[in-house]
């Protein structure tokens, strides 16, 4: 009898530890869903936290569209419902548009430390739209509550306006770059 009590014994003390385990795997599982809320990914993996929200996103080119992010793929190809593409505009694009004139400086703190303050801007609503994983330059998430206090301060104009006044610096972008290009090679570098 005094056998059984001791076989009772090492069993149920057999089971406590079992029953302590499966809390120390929970507890474990929990704080590594904390660490993973935790953690930056650097993978398309990042965007988990960002489907049915409100997103920016920049492509290359310079377009920003914004709209609700609903599904995205490995290659993060994003498909994004109730979009609107935006453009943002200084002082100087409206007014002095004929004389700009693109320049190149090859000194980061002089095109670090200069700082944009954009007055204008122009939307447009574009629906569904879908966006090519390798034409992304930025994607980041928008509380909605804040969105529209930086355009309250701007003055909105007409999109065709904004839309040529945004081609037309690049068309004399691309055409400075093609003759720095040009400059370049007749010295021997490329």
């Amino acid at each position: 009898m005094g056998n059984n009590k001791a076989k009772k014994s090492a069993t149920e003390a057999a089971e406590v530890p079992a029953q302590e385990n499966k809390t120390i795997d929970n507890t474990n599982e929990e704080e590594a869903d904390l660490y993973l809320d935790q953690y930056n990914f650097t993978t398309t993996a990042a965007l988990v936290a960002s489907v049915d929200r409100k997103v920016m996103v920049e492509v290359k080119g310079g377009h920003i569209f914004f709209g609700i992010l609903r599904t995205y793929d490995h290659f993060a190809n994003l498909t994004l419902e109730f979009v609107s593409e935006r453009i943002y505009l200084l002082r100087d694009d409206m007014e002095n548009l004929e004389s700009y004139r693109p320049h190149m400086s090859l000194s980061a703190n002089e095109s670090n430390n200069y700082v944009k303050h954009y007055e204008f801007y122009a939307e447009r609503q574009v629906g569904c739209y879908l966006i090519r994983g390798e034409n992304v330059v930025f994607i980041g998430e928008v509380d909605i509550d804040k969105e529209d206090k930086p355009i309250r301060n701007m003055i909105r104009v007409d999109w065709g306006l904004a839309n040529h006044i945004v081609e037309k610096k690049t068309r004399q972008d691309s055409r400075f770059m093609d003759e720095q290009r040009g400059r370049y090679l007749k010295k021997g570098l490329s």
